[in-house]
């Protein structure tokens, strides 16, 4: 076993001896509509934290059945410092997957630390306010985004969640484009597709492994005619007591009625992934209530669109020593039919459906 090896054996092992139920505390304070641009910004302070993990997050669902994810990453996490990561995934109308991936050192790195002008290597992503754009020249891929906000950005209270008796770490989230309208291309060896459709944006950060925290991610979006959904569920780790951390976000006409802290979002069917091995939920019961609206319904998987090995570009001896003593993280990705019903302040019900995405994160 060489040297590199022992050195990540001995990481992993150091975090596995947890003590159970450690405390955290969420969003703190009210919520704000205006994310505070510094927020938004590269966040340079946490070069000597090990932990530390950044990223800028955009998902677009087309108008022509294809949905985008792509991903700028800035990272100190294994043995990286201060590192780039760039991630995109597309998914045609005819369901064929395409992948992008390229990692750059901290000198390929030139961002801002008071505004949202992040670039890496060959990708820039950058905006505020209304607008937002995302633009990679890699090989792989060629993307040109850009998402005119339709709904409000949002941010929970302080946007963090703290860690620790002594609160000494940190995960945050602000939601800069709760939906948008997106228009732009993506090229994949020399044939376009078209990026206009409904897009979602966030920004956050970490000062905690996501594993040490998190166990499982699911998350949902729906960009209804008439109706916006965003909810995310997350399970902590035996390590913060197992419990549920929700939020999400309700919107009708183009305009945030309300955010929420509580709403049912209960796998009903779940099914065995081939190729990770966990439990997949396939089947959402679905509820809750904002803004005078109530949200009844169902939403079952669809289309699968990819199951990812997280750990795919990892070396073969390390990965299998990190999904061997500490986690082994996949992300399950698929479009779902949702069937809701919409009841308004008057009584007035609605039944709407749709394709929504789904995403289901094991750690």
């Amino acid at each position: 076993m060489n040297k590199l090896v022992l050195i990540i054996v001995f990481m992993i092992l150091s975090i596995g001896n947890a003590v159970a139920a450690e405390p955290f505390t969420s969003f703190e304070g009210k919520g704000t509509i205006k994310i505070p641009e510094t927020f938004q910004a590269w966040h340079s302070q946490f070069e000597k934290n090990k932990d530390y993990g950044e990223s800028w997050f955009f998902m677009v669902q087309t108008d022509e059945g294809g949905v985008l994810f792509a991903l700028a990453t800035i990272t100190n996490l294994g043995l990286r410092t201060f590192d780039g990561i760039v991630d995109a995934q597309f998914y045609t109308p005819d369901g064929q997957a395409h992948a992008l991936h390229s990692e750059y050192k901290r000198k390929d790195i030139d961002s801002s630390t008071e505004k949202m002008d992040v670039k890496i290597g060959k990708t820039h992503t950058w905006g505020s306010g209304k607008n937002y754009h995302f633009v990679s020249n890699e090989k792989q891929m060629q993307i040109k985004l850009d998402v005119k906000n339709a709904m409000a950005s949002y941010m929970f209270g302080d946007g963090k969640v703290h860690f620790f008796e002594d609160r000494s770490s940190e995960w945050s989230m602000g939601v800069n484009s709760t939906r948008g309208s997106a228009s732009g291309k993506v090229t994949i060896n020399g044939k376009t597709y078209s990026l206009k459709g409904n897009a979602y944006h966030d920004h956050g950060w970490a000062t905690i492994k996501m594993p040490e925290a998190f166990s499982k991610w699911f998350s949902l979006r729906i960009y209804d005619k008439d109706y916006t959904i965003v909810l995310h569920k997350q399970t902590l780790t035996k390590k913060f007591g197992g419990k549920k951390h929700t939020f999400g976000y309700f919107g009708t006409d183009k305009k945030l009625i309300g955010s929420m802290r509580r709403f049912a979002f209960k796998e009903t069917a779940v099914k065995k992934d081939s190729k990770s091995k966990y439990k997949v939920p396939r089947k959402f019961k679905v509820s809750f209530k904002s803004g005078g609206y109530t949200i009844k319904g169902t939403v079952e998987e669809s289309k699968f669109l990819e199951s990812i090995d997280v750990l795919g570009q990892v070396s073969w001896p390390v990965r299998i020593i990190i999904k061997a003593f500490y986690s082994k993280p996949f992300m399950h990705r698929y479009l779902a039919q949702y069937e809701l019903d919409v009841t308004d302040k008057e009584g007035k019900i609605e039944h709407i459906s749709g394709l929504g995405v789904v995403e289901a994160n094991f750690f």
